[in-house]
């Protein structure tokens, strides 16, 4: 699809101005044979809930619909006289799904939910399928779970979560969200299987996690900016086809449309396979990086997701590329309509927030879900900021993650710019293998000073185009073997820290001397603009180093896929690594 669906407020907004039709999910009204004993299996770790119940047809109307498809499916709940017991339920066979998100079709669930109510019934759920392994609550499942709180006026909310099998069996993990003062609460009160014997308990491990609500709502209003995007949008098509006489011009248009979006990158499209432009790049702190992004739209690169909450400021237009036109707006928003005026199919998540300790994992996580992708190397991470700690945390956040990183940084007055890049299972040396001795002065209360005062414009844009080469040399890594970027990360897996000179006398501004060092003897050919891939190797005692903190000298980047529970707590002055075991 060329844009994210739409999303859940919407509907909501929807069904408060009201809906004039009705539905009734159930023909044979209220089921009264309720499911109150079940068998408990042996070793639970967990006790069930079993206060909550189902009733045995909404149990078997789960067999019929998310137990038959593969996930993503779902619908909403209801309770007809008792709010502990789940004695209605309506599968949405609209809903708009893929392997990986679940959105309900906002007028058929509006028109069920205005039946319900006018029958006196409680709407207190909604349950979907995952795919297999995901058995928690996404964070935008807890951000919608959050609004039907207060949409329905509830200090509670089911959430069940299910492993759906084809044979109509299925495992359900049942969540209830409960509002409690400034957060949510999600506890996990049982897990239930669907079976050739009918429905048991069965053994889980206690689970349970609190949510602020303040920063679920933060994240909601990004959604809503996106969802004002797509309105905006919406309205031009609707515009375009209203414009139309029947469907063959309709067809014609949508045609004409498609073809001249292809045409705008004809030139290019031989030099990226299709599923490397469907690849999500992250970008933390957006200033500096506004050629770069602009760079990937032109090259037909799809989806983005923007992290910054600062705003176009006087002293931008001589150094980031922006206008007077757009002093005063977010800096996220003039990229991302930077993006779409290039790319009209582009999908652009605007997050109007600094990557912070307000910033939870789990956050930061969600708006990668945003894009669900097949596997962690279809996400590229940037850190473009000059505030150490979101670099810092972005570049553990890629390690906890999988994912490619890439930073880049410019040095004082742009006298030379330095980048690091890692790649799980690839490169071995992790970001603070390669910045130790910076790590250790901020870890000592060190202040950057250093902006870009009497930087020119020049020394960003090189340093941009040698942040969009390494780019692709990531993003293209092994998924096209006729490129040279395919293999190209091969060749520098072990020199993944990089400098260019853009000042002749670096070593006299900076006592960078490696340039020298280098281009020793060929003084006569080289004066500046050159760049240098410095060897790296993890820090170990076996390689002369102390052994690293962050990855603990292994050089098994991948190793380190979810690692750490919290990467906000990350603290490099304690003893050892930081690396759970």
């Amino acid at each position: 699809m060329r844009r994210i669906v739409r999303i859940i407020e919407n509907g909501l907004n929807r069904v408060a101005d009201g809906f004039d039709a009705m539905m009734n999910c159930f023909e044979g009204g209220m089921e009264e044979e309720v499911m109150e004993e079940m068998m408990i299996q042996d070793e639970m770790k967990g006790v069930p809930d079993k206060s909550i119940r189902f009733s045995r047809k909404v149990l078997d109307s789960f067999r019929k619909d998310v137990g038959k498809y593969r996930a993503e499916t779902g619908g909403m709940l209801a309770s007809t006289v008792d709010a502990d017991l789940i004695d209605m339920c309506y599968f949405d066979v609209h809903s708009k799904n893929t392997p990986g998100t679940f959105y309900y079709d906002v007028d058929s669930m509006s028109e069920v939910f205005r039946d319900w109510k006018a029958q006196g019934f409680i709407t207190d759920g909604i349950y979907h399928s995952h795919p297999v392994g995901c058995i928690r609550p996404s964070y935008h499942d807890i951000s919608t779970a959050l609004l039907h709180l207060r949409f329905f006026d509830l200090n509670f909310f089911y959430l069940p979560i299910f492993q759906s099998e084809r044979r109509g069996f299925y495992t359900m993990y049942f969540y209830v969200v409960r509002k409690q003062e400034e957060h949510l609460n999600v506890n996990l009160e049982y897990v239930l299987k669907a079976n050739e014997e009918g429905y048991v308990y069965a053994s889980f491990t206690k689970w349970s996690q609190n949510y602020s609500i303040k920063q679920l709502d933060s994240y909601r209003e990004g959604i809503n900016r996106q969802e004002e995007q797509e309105r905006k949008y919406h309205e031009v098509e609707q515009h375009i086809v209203q414009k139309t006489q029947n469907a063959e011009e309709r067809e014609d248009s949508t045609m004409q449309k498609s073809n001249a979006t292809k045409t705008y990158f004809k030139k290019v499209e031989s030099l990226y396979p299709d599923q490397v432009l469907d690849k999500v790049i992250v970008c933390i702190g957006t200033g500096g990086a506004r050629s770069a992004l602009e760079n990937f739209a032109r090259s037909g690169f799809r989806n983005y997701i923007l992290m910054d909450a600062d705003i176009v400021s006087e002293t931008n237009i001589a150094t980031q590329g922006v206008f007077i036109s757009e002093m005063g707006k977010k800096k996220v928003e003039v990229i991302r309509d930077r993006i779409l005026d290039i790319n009209p199919d582009a999908n652009v998540v605007c997050v109007d927030r600094f990557l912070d300790d307000n910033m939870t994992d789990e956050e930061f996580r969600g708006y990668m879900d945003l894009f669900p992708r097949k596997k962690p190397t279809d996400y590229l991470i940037l850190g473009c900021t000059d505030n150490f700690y979101a670099q810092k945390r972005s570049s553990i956040l890629a390690l906890k993650y999988g994912t490619p990183y890439l930073a880049a940084m410019m040095y004082k007055a742009g006298v030379a710019a330095e980048l690091i890049f890692t790649y799980p299972g690839v490169t071995e040396s992790c970001p603070r293998c390669l910045l130790g001795s910076r790590f250790e002065k901020y870890e000592n209360g060190f202040e950057n000073d250093v902006d870009s005062s009497a930087c020119t414009i020049f020394a960003t844009e090189r340093m941009n185009a040698l942040k969009g080469y390494i780019a692709l040399m990531l993003l293209m890594y092994h998924e096209d073997s006729e490129s040279e970027f395919s293999t190209m990360l091969d060749c520098v897996k072990d020199r993944n820290f990089v400098q260019i000179r853009l000042t002749p006398n670096v070593k006299d501004i900076l006592g960078i001397g490696v340039f020298d060092r280098v281009f020793a003897g060929a003084d006569r050919y080289t004066f500046m603009d050159e760049t240098v891939w410095i060897p790296q190797k993890p820090d170990h005692p076996s390689n002369g180093y102390e052994t690293c903190k962050l990855c603990g000298g292994t050089g098994h980047l991948d190793e380190l896929y979810m690692r750490w529970p919290d990467t906000r707590k990350i603290d490099f002055r304690e003893e050892g690594t930081v690396v759970p075991a």
